[in-house]
């Protein structure tokens, strides 16, 4: 479910688990029974990384996308989630 963040944990009247979530684009809230979960914590940019220059304001690191060289520190190369460009968010 990317996009939602989950924002309550609660149970019903026979026990059984329910998560609230809300979009995070369109503000929209649902509820949904489980019984497991795998839930990626809230991100946020590191400020060593933001002071430094390495990345932007979003937190993510400015690569050129196919070399994944960064475009000022020529000794920076990254890859992944953390990357300025088109891949899902952790």
């Amino acid at each position: 479910m990317f996009g939602w963040e989950m924002v309550k944990l609660s149970t019903d009247e026979i026990g059984q688990k329910i998560a609230t979530f809300k979009n995070v684009d369109t503000g929209e809230v649902i509820e949904k029974p489980f019984t497991a979960a795998n839930i990626n914590p809230k991100s946020a940019p590191h400020p060593e990384l933001l002071d430094g220059g390495i990345a932007d304001e979003s937190g993510l690191v400015d690569v050129n996308p196919y070399t994944l060289q960064h475009h000022r520190f020529d000794n920076i190369f990254a890859y992944g989630d953390c990357i300025k460009g088109d891949t899902t968010r952790t």
